[in-house]
């Protein structure tokens, strides 16, 4: 290193580090256990060297001084026994360190100067004592001060230096020797007091890089920690901290169940699962941005709601879950799902408008409806799902009779995993007929189960099943292939439609194996019409937009059934391709004496006019609906009062069609 920087480098050594408060910390916190210690040294030095000069210097030099620089020793200990309190203060431990600088030279120059003074009294041997104290002393003190270099180089330099050069004059060649000896030591001193302060700001250094660094570690764990049981979105907590939560609180409340006895806490609480009714067109319509909105204020909503007392997670999708604390009664129960629902069901305002949206509730009570977590969020679901097929935008707490429909369902499961679909899946027949000349327009095949151990179980029971066993597909191959057996026999001019699910719309494989039945059957495509609902549709509208162009581009009609009981919207009539449009039975009940009925049924008919697709009705069982409907222009319908599904039906025309009605004022 050339000479300049070494000097740089020693200049540094006496320089405050302001920069670097960490290290001034560092320093006087190591001087408060050594300092006092340098003066337990330097009182016990001086002590010896006193009492070795007692009867040979006077007494002011061997009792008074000693006396006073004893005392000067005490003070300053105690004082340094204190500074710890100062550790927190940067203005304050710079404050010290600059007061430890000036009492190392005053220290320093008052011991240097009575130990000189002593020199003149005694014999060589009280002499040579003196230049061991000044030795011994300086070293000691300088090994004390190592942290703080300034103060340390200050004491070696002031008392070393002082005695080096007083004994270099002294014209004895012992002293002089010694004087040489105190130089080099001074230097080897100043050398080490540089090294170790260097090393020392580098190890301190880089305790606090492995300080930071282990921080960070632990701060980004938390983070990951926190990730894990939240929601990115909502910020509620998420479907892990739902379970985890659920899990804690079956076992405080079996806790509490075991208490109720000694009048503490009942043990009681309540599990809801909460579905955003037609989020999913929110979704295709605004965009997800929009989407996000809704959820994160359907959440704050349903915080709102609860107050203190719910724990709200996000569950996925639309889906939200609650956990309410020992409620007191079921009414209170209802009043609280009440307000949930009515929170959701208030326009949401986005950048796009107004959105309406609606809440549907699945409410199951520890420990009524179960006693594990798996049970009570499979009862609440069971009571979402009820909710939603019966009746939307409510709330179902689940009871007693519940636990009979899945017992059933749970034994249609089996019997449907375990059913041979050859010899028990069979199709029955129901013709849609056109209005104006009484001819067939197309013929609906409808799947019947007839199980041995279960009877007869109903379409709209054994589907959502076969969904959810897998079997759908199955199902559906067996029947597309009886379907195609049966109509070979049937006059060419007849169509027919086939019904699909959701997971037969969503699975590329299945729409390719149809495909490929009907390319095989020598049916002409244009003679099938595969039925699909909205709700299919909007499992994957994307997906499900693809497959039905995938259809109609082998030649094959698509019908949108059951219009109306969904999300109807007119972009999916924009958007899909679809030949026909099927009204759902629901508005065709009370369409004799309904006007709003009337006027909407009406409405779809102008709209499929406009369009260019065919209208079927469904459910028309009654002359008296059939008049209405042929009032308003229904050309297609199918319904008991025509015929009912059945394994045999005629191809003739309908016999006769009821009078032209009355004209109605919409």
């Amino acid at each position: 290193m050339p000479l300049t920087e070494q000097v740089k480098s020693f200049v540094e050594l006496f320089r405050l580090r302001r920069d670097r408060p960490e290290l001034l910390r560092a320093q006087v916190s190591g001087l408060t256990g050594q300092i006092p210690m340098m003066y337990l040294l330097l009182v016990t030095n001086s002590l010896a060297l006193a009492y070795t000069h007692y009867d040979q210097a006077p007494f002011f030099l061997t009792v008074v001084l000693p006396a006073i620089l004893t005392v000067l020793c005490l003070v300053r200990s105690i004082s340094w026994m204190r500074a710890k309190a100062v550790l927190d203060d940067p203005e304050a431990i710079i404050s010290v360190l600059k007061r430890i600088r000036i009492m190392s030279v005053v220290v320093s120059v008052l011991f240097a100067a009575w130990g000189l003074a002593l020199y003149y009294y005694g014999d060589s041997l009280h002499r040579g004592h003196v230049a061991y104290f000044a030795s011994i002393t300086a070293i000691g003190c300088t090994l004390c001060l190592f942290q703080f270099p300034a103060a340390a180089l200050l004491v070696v330099i002031v008392v070393l230096g002082s005695y080096a050069g007083f004994f270099a004059f002294s014209g004895t060649p012992v002293y002089l020797a010694i004087s040489l000896n105190m130089g080099t030591v001074l230097a080897v001193i100043v050398y080490f007091i540089r090294n170790y302060y260097l090393s020392f700001s580098a190890l301190l250094q880089s305790q606090l890089v492995l300080e930071e660094k282990h921080r960070q570690t632990l701060e980004l764990s938390q983070q990951n920690e926190k990730l894990a049981h939240c929601d990115a979105l909502t910020g509620l907590a998420n479907r892990r901290d739902y379970f985890n939560c659920l899990n804690t609180m079956i076992t405080e409340a079996e806790r509490g169940l075991r208490d109720a006895g000694r009048g503490l806490k009942s043990g009681r609480f309540a599990v809801f699962l909460i579905d955003l009714d037609g989020f999913k067109p929110v979704n295709d319509v605004h965009g997800h941005m929009v989407g996000d909105e809704i959820l994160i204020s359907a959440g704050q909503r349903i915080c709102t709601v609860l107050g203190e007392g719910g724990y709200v997670a996000r569950l996925g999708g639309d889906e939200f879950g609650v956990i309410l604390r020992d409620y007191d009664n079921e009414d209170m129960l209802e009043g609280l799902f009440s307000r949930i629902c009515a929170s959701l069901n208030t326009p949401f305002e986005s950048v796009g408008g107004p959105v309406q949206l609606s809440g549907t509730v699945g409410i199951a009570t520890f420990p009524a409806a179960a006693r594990t977590a798996t049970g009570l969020f499979e009862r609440a679901d069971f009571a979402l799902y009820h909710a939603k097929r019966n009746n939307r935008g409510t709330a179902v707490l689940f009871a007693a009779r519940h636990e009979t429909i899945i017992r059933q369902e749970s034994r249609i499961e089996q019997g449907l995993r375990q059913a041979e679909l050859e010899s028990e899946m069979s199709l029955v027949f129901q013709p849609l007929y056109n209005l104006e000349t009484g001819e067939i327009y197309s013929v609906e095949a409808l799947a019947r189960w007839n199980s041995p151990e279960l009877g007869f179980v109903a379409p709209d029971v054994f589907f959502p099943m076969a969904e959810k066993t897998g079997r759908v597909n199955d199902l559906t191959r067996n029947l597309f292939n009886r379907l195609l057996h049966e109509v070979a026999s049937w006059p060419d001019h007849i169509g027919f439609s086939f019904n699909l699910s959701a997971h037969d719309l969503a699975v590329p494989e299945m729409m390719n194996w149809l495909i490929h039945r009907i390319k095989h059957s020598g049916i002409e495509p244009r003679r099938i019409t595969f039925e699909v609902t909205e709700t299919a549709i909007l499992r994957d509208f994307d997906a499900g937009r693809q497959h039905i162009d995938t259809l109609r581009q082998c030649g094959a009609r698509v019908a949108l059934d059951d219009f109306g009981i969904g999300f109807s919207s007119l972009r999916y009539l924009h958007e899909l391709d679809i030949d026909c449009l099927k009204i759902d039975r629901s508005f065709i009940t009370p369409i004799v004496t309904n006007p709003r009925s009337q006027r909407i049924v009406k409405t779809v008919f102008d709209m499929c006019e406009n369009f260019g697709i065919d209208c079927v009705v469904e459910g028309v069982e009654t002359s008296e609906q059939c008049d209405v409907l042929r009032h308003f222009g229904a050309r297609y319908a199918q319904g008991y009062l025509f015929a009912r599904p059945a394994t045999e039906f005629s191809f003739e025309p309908l016999a006769s069609l009821p009078a032209q009605p009355v004209l109605f004022k919409v």
